[in-house]
């Protein structure tokens, strides 16, 4: 909805002229300024975390090959795209019923840890974001870096850190079926972690919708970053059914439950991949 003037974490030139925010509850997603010179400055929150500048009416050909290794946007796709391969590549071999559980629960941890460093690499990125803009609309670095940090206003948070902590529960469920445990044992490390996890990137995914969308959802298929944060949704939702499915029940509801959680931990895999390598197109219009 739109607001008064609310203008999240960012300092703005006292000289612009507010124009309108919106905002989703308590969360800023929407700038608008018009400048000293009478041009209109339109600052989104997942454009200016990630450092792609003001939104502008007309985007460059997107380029579907990018090769930016001094930007943290292209590690952070490269390196969700590796963990997304591996889980991929783990669900294959298990469904295929491959006869060495350890290379598969290798395959899913070593996918696990790229997953991590995606994560926190994106949430450092988050609330490391330029918080002032000076009057040419260039941001302005924080004086310190933050390598932690909790704030729970800004939807840029909600986006990427509940995302992280849920990596870090899927390195603790990957690692723990290495062990032989007991019924009690895996519904406590296993399975627990895997639920939790899958939470939390639920979280993250809704939170990427709404501050891309500025509400609930909306439909802008034309548009790359539409398109990568359905997508990731999407696999949440995945990640989350194949969990549920995972729980060890003495009854099944219907057969081959273990099957079809391995088959939603494939779709919630294929999604991460195709959303982070379309990271790469949106790259295409970051600010240099």
């Amino acid at each position: 909805m739109e607001t008064q003037i609310r203008r999240g974490y960012i300092d703005f030139p006292s000289e612009w002229e507010h124009v309108e925010s919106r905002s989703v509850g308590p969360f800023v997603t929407r700038v608008v300024h018009r400048r000293s010179d009478g041009s209109e400055d339109v600052r989104t929150s997942r454009r200016h975390r990630k450092n792609f500048g003001p939104e502008t009416e007309t985007a460059d050909r997107p380029g579907w090959f990018v090769w930016r290794p001094a930007s943290l946007n292209w590690w952070i796709a490269v390196l969700f795209m590796i963990g997304s391969w591996h889980f991929i590549s783990g669900s294959v071999l298990a469904l295929i019923d491959w006869p060495n559980a350890y290379v598969i629960d290798l395959v899913y941890f070593i996918g696990s840890i790229f997953f991590t460093a995606a994560g926190y690499s994106q949430y450092s990125q988050s609330i490391n974001a330029p918080e002032a803009i000076d009057s040419a609309g260039n941001t302005r670095a924080s004086a310190r870096r933050r390598y932690i940090g909790w704030q729970p206003r800004r939807i840029d948070f909600w986006a990427t850190f509940p995302q992280f902590l849920g990596t870090l529960a899927f390195n603790l469920t990957t690692f723990a079926a290495f062990a032989s445990v007991g019924l009690l044992g895996y519904e406590v490390i296993v399975w627990v972690p895997d639920y939790v996890g899958s939470i939390l990137f639920l979280v993250s995914g809704g939170a990427a919708v709404i501050e891309f969308c500025h509400r609930l959802f909306c439909w802008k298929n034309r548009s790359i970053t539409w398109w990568i944060v359905v997508i990731n949704f999407l696999g949440c939702v995945a990640f989350m059914i194949s969990a549920i499915l995972a729980h060890y029940l003495p009854v099944a509801v219907f057969g081959h439950l273990a099957t079809w959680s391995t088959v939603g931990t494939l779709i919630g895999a294929v999604c991460f991949f195709i959303g982070s390598y379309l990271m790469w197109p949106e790259m295409s219009n970051e600010a240099a």
